[in-house]
């Protein structure tokens, strides 16, 4: 049954193309006499065979649009035009372009490949995406009227839409739009004009390693790399991703490849213990202070423990955030005030969205009220991260960036201008205001801490081949059981290298079994191979 089918539609075909043959030779016949005898008649027909689309390039003005190319075709109908394309279109594309073919006015066409037909004029032009498009999330993508969905796509749909160039075919033609022959065409290519665009603060070589690694060790999850002071983002991953020149199958994927994890809010855990340590620091109490861990605390009528109820015996605080201990901070935490200790975790972002660039934001995450602190157990479990708290990576980086940065909170940024078709500045970012929220002797501190984390720590497993790092880890408990197994969140948050950062580096892993196991190797593949340069 089936190879009859495949016979009755190969015969279709071949019978449409037969009386296509047959159409087109009466109108070539036809161009002689009647077309001669309409001259007066005669117009032009301007077709547009493509409209050019800005570029969006990263920090080097290496464009991350426009990577490979395709061919656009201005087609008048003929025997040799439609020859020519049934050498390099399938059957099914063949049937689709019938009705133009038959039609007998220039029609325009996207094909793969370049060919030669008398009647045809064939431009190189680009392709829009890859199928693996690197930084996807960020980029966006375009509907099916090459519109701005997502992204920057969406934010700059207008800049990049706009004033961008063209190519068209000018013909004379007759009152019937069929194109006389002998008479001269015109060719207007502005193309060139497609090099304006947006120009963004990632890194095409730091996004390339930033995906590979990821891609690498995560199935759902998030990376983020900024640079030192500036926290300029030059990598931003968010996995899974998907292929924009075929969103719609994944429109039902019930693991949201959609989703540009990097700017969702998730549960913290133990990455948050920095901002608790800053807050005591900045509080006065001495980084010498010692509590005994157990492995469990009571507050209240509750015990809060440690990850697995491990117990860490007597502590300072360096050890304590390098051994990732809950209690010693639930113990510290109640003689911060509230007020103090919030305000902290708003000074370093958190509870707030961050807009990397103009309209185009993060979530704000939760942070708990002032009131809701004055219970024990509230701010007990804020005091390790837990309870009602979220934040979103970028936010984990530009508080990781603070701390490498001397004490001083930058806003992260994505966005460095749009430039012209010479690639010169036509509009520039705004440098973002920097503001102080520790001491430079707290900010010292804490990098030692997350230095002796590296060292002997929850983070020795991933200390990069060489430079060190300082960083912290995290297993975010979420309250959500998959077959009595509780969902977590994981974390590893820091810097590299340890002497004069360089850069922030922040993964976050859905589903996976802990900071160091789950987000660890990213974090080392990615600083390995960071340039320094």
């Amino acid at each position: 049954m089936e190879r009859i089918c495949k016979r009755t539609i190969a015969f279709f075909l071949l019978l449409m193309l037969g009386m296509l043959v047959a159409v087109l030779s009466v109108f070539t016949v036809a161009s002689g006499t009647t077309l001669a005898q309409t001259a007066d008649q005669q117009r032009s027909y301007r077709l547009e065979v493509t409209q050019t689309r800005g570029t969006i390039y990263d920090c080097k003005m290496r464009s991350f649009t426009g990577q490979q190319t395709e061919y656009a075709a201005a087609i008048v109908p003929t025997i040799e035009d439609a020859a020519a394309l049934s050498r390099i279109l399938t059957q099914q594309e063949m049937a689709d372009i019938y009705p133009s073919l038959t039609a007998g006015k220039p029609f325009a066409l996207r094909v793969k490949d370049s060919f030669t037909a008398e009647g045809a004029d064939v431009f190189p032009v680009e392709k829009r995406y890859t199928d693996e498009q690197s930084a996807v999330h960020v980029i966006g993508y375009l509907d099916g009227a090459g519109v701005g969905v997502s992204g920057i796509e969406k934010l700059f749909d207008q800049q990049l839409s706009q004033g961008q160039g063209e190519i068209s075919v000018t013909y004379q033609v007759d009152a019937t739009n069929r194109v006389l022959a002998g008479e001269e065409k015109a060719i207007n290519d502005t193309s060139f004009l497609s090099r304006r665009g947006v120009v963004l603060t990632l890194d095409q070589e730091i996004q390339t390693i930033a995906e590979q690694a990821a891609k690498k060790h995560l199935k759902k999850g998030a990376v983020v790399v900024t640079e030192i002071p500036t926290c300029k983002i030059r990598a931003i991953v968010s996995l899974p991703d998907f292929n924009p020149n075929d969103v719609a199958s994944v429109l039902e994927d019930e693991d949201a490849p959609l989703l540009n994890r990097a700017l969702s809010a998730y549960s913290v855990g133990s990455v948050f213990k920095l901002v608790s340590a800053a807050s005591a620091l900045e509080y006065g109490i001495p980084p010498e202070t010692r509590y005994t861990c157990t492995g469990g605390i009571q507050v209240s009528d509750g015990i809060f423990h440690c990850y697995n109820g491990e117990s860490h015996g007597e502590e300072d605080m360096s050890r304590a955030i390098a051994q990732s201990c809950n209690t010693y901070f639930v113990h510290v935490m109640q003689q911060v005030p509230q007020a103090q200790f919030l305000l902290m975790a708003q000074n370093l972002g958190f509870g707030s969205s961050v807009e990397i660039a103009p309209g185009f934001s993060s979530a704000a995450g939760d942070l708990p009220t002032l009131d809701s602190l004055s219970i024990p157990k509230a701010l007990a479990n804020f005091s390790f991260g837990q309870g009602d708290l979220t934040a979103t990576p970028v936010q984990i980086a530009g508080m990781v960036n603070a701390i490498a940065s001397g004490g001083e909170y930058t806003a992260p940024t994505i966005y460095e201008g749009f430039v012209n078709e010479n690639l010169q500045y036509l509009d520039r970012a705004k440098t973002p205001a920097t503001r102080r929220v520790m001491t430079e002797h707290t900010a010292s501190l804490l990098r030692s801490f997350m230095e002796e984390s590296v060292k002997e720590g929850t983070s020795e497993k991933f200390a990069p081949a060489s430079g060190g790092a300082g960083a912290k880890t995290a297993t975010a408990q979420t309250g959500k059981y998959e077959d009595g197994v509780e969902k977590v969140i994981s974390w590893v948050a820091g810097y590299y290298p340890q002497e004069e950062p360089r850069y922030v580096i922040t993964v976050m892993g859905e589903d996976g079994t802990g900071g160091g196991a789950t987000c660890g190797p990213v974090f080392k593949e990615i600083a390995d191979a960071l340039p320094l340069e």
